[in-house]
């Protein structure tokens, strides 16, 4: 069995032919330099010296961790924040950063903390928050920008404003 998946991945390998799928962008790669992108479909490559490598261009859902922020007022608020990032540009997406979608998570993350905490804290109220939101989007979109990502759809998931914490004392 582990000779057949040997022979498998060396078939694969040498194989000279590469399919891109229709929801994925590919970035055609000679002697390790990048090329050019490629769109979807069928690929001739000369096994050892040309590669493709695949990105999918679909959507995906980026959750940033609990953050807890402290207001110009000095009031508390505690929130976990989602979005939907997707690749624009495979060039800056796969050779800028190491991990795209990692660094998404973190972008909107440090967006969502540095700009909520400068905000005046009438904008968070409740009839008002739809406007904070796509600014949040506009914000976001600058900074990914320049690694070929793009969020659409920031939307809090959980917002308490001056949550009391209490403790449990056995």
């Amino acid at each position: 069995m582990e000779f057949l998946d040997t022979l498998a991945k060396w078939i694969e390998f040498i194989w000279p032919f590469k399919i891109i799928h229709q929801w994925e962008t590919g970035g055609l790669y000679v002697f390790g330099r990048f090329q050019k992108t490629l769109p979807p479909g069928c690929y001739f490559i000369v096994p050892f010296f040309m590669w493709i490598a695949e990105i999918s261009t679909v959507p995906y859902m980026v959750v940033t961790p609990r953050m807890d922020l402290t207001l110009l007022d000095g009031s508390n608020l505690t929130l976990w924040a989602t979005a939907w990032g997707q690749v624009t540009d495979y060039n800056l997406a796969h050779n800028s950063v190491e991990d795209y979608q990692h660094t998404t998570t973190e972008l909107l993350q440090a967006v969502i903390a540095d700009k909520i905490a400068q905000v005046d804290a009438s904008r968070l109220a409740p009839e008002k928050r739809s406007r904070l939101l796509s600014d949040l989007t506009r914000w976001c979109n600058e900074e990914t920008k320049e690694y070929g990502l793009e969020i659409s759809h920031v939307r809090f998931t959980t917002f308490v404003l001056n949550a009391r914490t209490y403790r449990l004392i056995q």
